[in-house]
Order: C-alpha cells, then structure tokens, then sequence
C-alpha cells in the first residue's frame, strides 16, 4: 500500500512539472522573439530603418558654386520637371519639342536647364563663380583643362569650335572653348550632351 501512494505522488509530480514547463509564462515571453516575429532577431532593431530606406532615394541639395557631370544644387540630372517645378526652382518654361528650357534660380547661378520627357537631361553654367571639384571653371585656360581633365578629349561642332568632353559614369561634362579658355559648361546625360553639341541634336 505504501509503495502504490508513493507512485501515485511521483506520477502526480511529473504530471504537474509537465504542465508547468509547457505553460510558464516566461516561455510564452521567450516566443515573442523567435525569427520572424515582431521584435524578433529578423526584424529591425531600428524603428526608423523603414522609414530611412522609404526616403532613400531623395536628392541630396548641393552646393550652388560646385557643378559636376550629375547637375549643380538641387538640379541634378534627372530630376523630375514637376518635382523642380512644384519647388520653385525655375520660372517660364519654352517648350520646343521634344524639348523643355528655363533658367534656374540666381542663388543657383542661373544654370540654363534642357528638359526630355520630364526629366532634366542637361544644363549650362556661365558664371564664374561656379567650378567643378578639379577647380575648373569659365575662364580656366584650355591647356590647364587637358591637365584637370586628362581622360577627356575634344570634340568639334559643325562649325569647327571646340570643347572639351569627359564622362563620369553615364554623364558628363563639356567645357566649350573660345579663345582658348572655358567660356561655358555643359552637365548631363553623356550622349545627350555629346550630340547636343557636336550636331546640334536632342536637348
């Protein structure tokens, strides 16, 4: 009798500690944060990550006196006409299809913008007070150019000028020349600048 009631109490116990194991609260905390649940070792440990990814593509403004192959301040290339638009950042448009023109803002140093499609495809800087990253500006010499920019080369329009073109990735610059100094530059599209100048075509 005595050996069945202390089988009884050890099957009771191991009944009991089972019971207990599957349903600890502790336990039940712990599975919140298996892989792929909410606060989880997958999930982000930064609330902001989505947001920051969301706005990942937003450009950048730049500086108004540095000009490079992808645009100067806020007009960089490609940027959409009625983004620009919508923020104030050029004035009467004169359509000539397939091509859009406008100024750009003083503080911007008025670039001269060429727009395709929507989209910003080239523009043209004429004061002095803007340079590229080499320092290169209107009214650098065209032989200091060739040493700025020696992967460049030059090219001639359909009534013999010259300037002088570099790509940097899918853009480029062209720095035109007249009485052997820079006297304007163009940024954009690298085709779209190339056949612009050379024959007159696109925008």
């Amino acid at each position: 009798m005595r050996f069945r009631h202390a089988t009884l109490a050890v099957a009771l116990l191991t009944v009991l500690g089972v019971a207990g194991c599957g349903d600890d609260p502790d336990d039940r905390a712990l599975g919140a944060f298996t892989d792929g649940a909410p606060g989880g070792p997958s999930a982000s440990a930064d609330p902001g990550a989505a947001q920051v990814e969301s706005t990942s593509q937003a450009r950048p403004v730049g500086s108004p006196d540095v000009l490079t192959a992808a645009g100067i301040g806020p007009y960089a290339i490609g940027s959409p006409q009625g983004e620009l638009k919508k923020a104030g950042l050029f004035g009467k448009v004169t359509t000539k299809a397939p091509c859009a023109t406008t100024k750009g803002l003083g503080k911007y140093n008025t670039p001269a913008l060429a727009f395709t499609g929507g989209k910003l495809e080239r523009l043209t800087v004429t004061s002095t007070k803007v340079a590229t990253p080499t320092g290169a500006k209107v009214g650098t010499s065209y032989a200091a150019l060739k040493g700025m920019y020696p992967n460049g080369k030059q090219l001639d329009d359909w009534v013999g000028a010259s300037a002088w073109y570099t790509l940097d990735g899918g853009n480029a610059l062209l720095f035109r020349i007249k009485d052997d100094k820079v006297a304007s530059i163009d940024a954009g599209a690298g085709q779209t600048v190339r056949f612009f100048y050379t024959d007159k075509q696109g925008c």
